[in-house]
């Protein structure tokens, strides 16, 4: 989509001027074009017509949209339905601010930003979400806690699942990157991180063992679990199940059966 040429958005008058444009031999310098569309407007405004010109597209036509920068989840049927209506046959008649109010009012775009480059071509940069976790059923987290909603079918697959009560995200996000960390030094996946409305922590890790965290110290409890790691996992008592962290001075495990060597 980066570079598109939308200008059917601007209509069939549009689209001849840009095929003209394209067919040309040599195209000035930007410099030049500023110049010579001075000099217009000086014309114009002096017969009382600038107006009229700017309208109808005389003074600097708009001939070409182009995206920028790559994006990957934003469709381009959505794109167009948002630009369409703040576009103009000129390039000085585009509205800028309604386009990019437009355009940040979709879900998977954080940020828009657009910039008339002489002589005719209006240039899009998106910077699209980029999410960190699952948060609840339908929605996304970015990394500072944000939370969006796109459309399900875009939602992206094997994002971790956090979830808390409302307004809790940006706190839930903090403790997730900390204990995340924790975990990633003994190569182990935080998968799940939840909060309850009574302020209890739970979380589960990558291959369904359930840590129980309680409501105090949560970070302090995965930072002494996450210390005996490895000593836990060289054991034979089987696979982990479960995890209470829940105790001043220790934990409690819960093993499933060790297989049986054949």
């Amino acid at each position: 989509m980066s570079g598109a040429d939308w200008t059917d958005l601007l209509g069939r008058r549009g689209t001849r001027r840009a095929e003209g444009k394209r067919r040309a031999l040599a195209v000035p310098a930007p410099g030049a074009w500023l110049w010579g569309a001075a000099l217009v407007l000086a014309g114009v405004a002096a017969a009382g017509g600038a107006g009229v010109a700017v309208q109808q597209g005389h003074v600097l036509p708009l001939e070409r949209v182009a995206v920028t920068e790559g994006v990957d989840r934003v469709a381009g049927q959505e794109l167009r339905a948002a630009l369409a209506p703040h576009l103009h046959r000129s390039l000085l008649g585009v509205d800028i601010r309604g386009a990019r109010a437009e355009l940040e009012a979709i879900e998977w775009v954080g940020e828009a930003e657009l910039r008339r480059a002489w002589p005719g071509t209006l240039e899009v940069r998106l910077d699209e979400r980029d999410p960190l976790a699952r948060w609840g059923e339908a929605a996304l987290l970015e990394a500072d806690g944000t939370r969006f909603e796109p459309p399900p079918a875009t939602l992206p697959e094997g994002l971790p699942r956090l979830s808390g009560p409302e307004g809790s995200e940006q706190k839930v996000v903090g403790l997730f990157k900390n204990i995340q960390q924790l975990f990633d030094e003994q190569g182990v996946n935080l998968a799940a991180l939840s909060l309850s409305t009574r302020g209890a922590w739970s979380a589960e890790l990558a291959g369904g063992v359930e840590v129980a965290l309680g409501r105090h110290e949560p970070q302090q409890r995965a930072e002494r679990f996450a210390a005996a790691l490895p000593a836990l996992e060289a054991r034979e008592e089987g696979e982990m199940e479960r995890v209470d962290l829940r105790y001043p001075n220790g934990f409690a495990v819960a093993w499933g059966e060790a297989e049986q060597a054949d």
